[in-house]
């Protein structure tokens, strides 16, 4: 049996007085694709953040209960180096992509290499890793000097977030409604790379484990536009529980109607922009 990846005991989440998670047991195992589903605003986000260890969320008044485990390490027990090289190896895509402005594309792109590996990696092995994932998107332009995030779409801008991502082979990846707000077509193609793709580069990072299929936790309100890409389904319910749906046929034909309110949604994609809760200063990592 696959080893657990990612594991919530009995996890009790309140920020500012708002309770988002109430006594949750979770495990993601190795190789799983699993789509998180809920209403825009549940705060189903913050699945992905605790695995994070709650990254931006300075100023908050946060009561946590429970434990969270990634790769059997108890995530909030970890000081600060140990947390750093373990999420060195973890690609996150938050709502917004979380582009540094002032920056361009490949630089944005390559951050998570110069972060951690600008000691052990020339910047030659830096740059072919930018430029084979752009190539693989289809956005090879985009690696050129001095495009900065302005300048793009939200396709683009989307498609950087999940190549600066991927850029490190991650062992879990994490995405926050990474297909909101596109095209039904313009949506199965980013489901397509965000579950389907992996990347192939010419030389292993330095010291690290090679991982060529992560662990994929994803979170959504659109639950249709997911549920072929998905091995397993969970419902954040109203209560701050995770109902777990079963694969993409089980969720299909459940009659319970918290999981169909979520495959029958039609606003749901549109939905998704709007402000979340779950969202509270929300900032791109890279330690």
């Amino acid at each position: 049996m696959a080893d657990s990846v990612l594991t919530f005991e009995r996890v009790t989440l309140q920020i500012d007085g708002r309770t988002y998670l109430r006594d949750v047991n979770l495990e993601v195992r190795e190789g799983e694709s699993v789509v998180v589903a809920g209403l825009p605003g549940c705060g189903m986000s913050f699945v992905l953040r605790l695995a994070l260890g709650l990254p931006g969320m300075d100023g908050s008044d946060i009561s946590l209960g429970g434990r969270v485990y990634v790769l059997g390490k108890e995530i909030f027990q970890l000081g600060g180096t140990q947390l750093q090289r373990l999420r060195r190896r973890i690609g996150s895509v938050m709502r917004d992509g979380s582009l540094i402005e002032n920056m361009d594309i490949h630089h944005n792109v390559t951050l998570p290499l110069q972060y951690h590996f600008r000691d052990s990696m020339s910047w030659s092995e830096i740059e072919a890793r930018c430029d084979a994932l752009l190539d693989d998107m289809e956005l090879s332009d985009l690696g050129r000097p001095g495009i900065r995030p302005v300048a793009l779409n939200r396709e683009q801008r989307l498609y950087a977030s999940l190549a600066r991502a991927l850029i490190v082979q991650p062992f879990l990846l994490l995405l926050d409604t990474p297909a909101a707000g596109l095209s039904p077509r313009r949506a199965q193609r980013m489901c397509r790379f965000a579950f389907r793709y992996e990347p192939e580069f010419a030389t292993p990072l330095p010291g690290e484990a090679p991982c060529r299929v992560p662990t994929r936790v994803v979170t959504t309100s659109d639950l249709g536009s997911y549920l072929k890409f998905a091995d397993r389904i969970l419902v954040f319910t109203a209560d701050g529980d995770i109902l777990d749906a079963g694969d993409a046929v089980s969720a299909q034909a459940s009659s319970d109607s918290r999981v169909r309110e979520l495959i029958d949604c039609e606003d749901c994609n549109e939905a998704e922009l709007a402000a979340d809760g779950s969202n509270i200063n929300a900032g791109g990592e890279h330690g």
